[in-house]
């Protein structure tokens, strides 16, 4: 297992060389193909490489701000499993799984590249803001800035989340994610 620390060092570096948060543009920087396709109601994207070709493949039907997180967390899987990902390839049929190792790790990935701290410490300095509240200023899932406290907690912040994230967010929640 890869310890937060250096997803943390990993994620923060990428934004800050390239100037952006944003994971689309990123992909672009780092020469990942971001692809749209239709891809059924189960898999929501995956990420491959094949041939020092690096992609990212992502279900069109999935909502924008969704779009952003599972590429933010394709990302993650490029960033840190490329050699797992050659041999097999990523598929996320559940985002937020805190089982596996692989996938707990590109959500924190996601999390930390998608959450800037500073940002999210001025937010949850308002007392009238309610940790909902704080996912929804900043576009995320609560899934998502669940493990962005996980990570501020592990690197020394006293910080607790009202939620905890279950492995099946995304498995039975599938119209918030979903265009009709």
């Amino acid at each position: 297992m890869i310890n937060i620390e250096h997803i943390v060092e990993k994620a923060q570096a990428l934004a800050k060389r390239y100037g952006t948060r944003d994971p689309f543009l990123l992909c672009s920087e780092l020469g990942i193909n971001v692809r749209l396709k239709e891809l059924g109601t189960k898999i929501k994207a995956y990420f491959f490489y094949q041939s020092r070709i690096k992609t990212i493949v992502i279900n069109q039907r999935t909502t924008e701000n969704i779009r952003k997180v599972l590429c933010a967390h394709e990302l993650g899987h490029a960033v840190l499993h490329q050699k797992l990902a050659a041999m097999h390839g990523f598929h996320e049929l559940e985002l937020f799984d805190c089982v596996n190792t692989a996938e707990y790790e590109a959500n924190l990935f996601a999390a930390e590249l998608l959450i800037d701290d500073e940002e999210l410490l001025k937010l949850l300095n308002d007392s009238e803001k309610s940790f909902f509240d704080v996912a929804g200023e900043l576009y995320v899932p609560v899934e998502l800035l669940d493990f962005k406290f996980r990570a501020l907690k592990k690197r020394g912040y006293h910080i607790e989340a009202p939620y905890i994230s279950p492995a099946e967010f995304l498995k039975d929640d599938l119209p918030e994610c979903f265009d009709s």
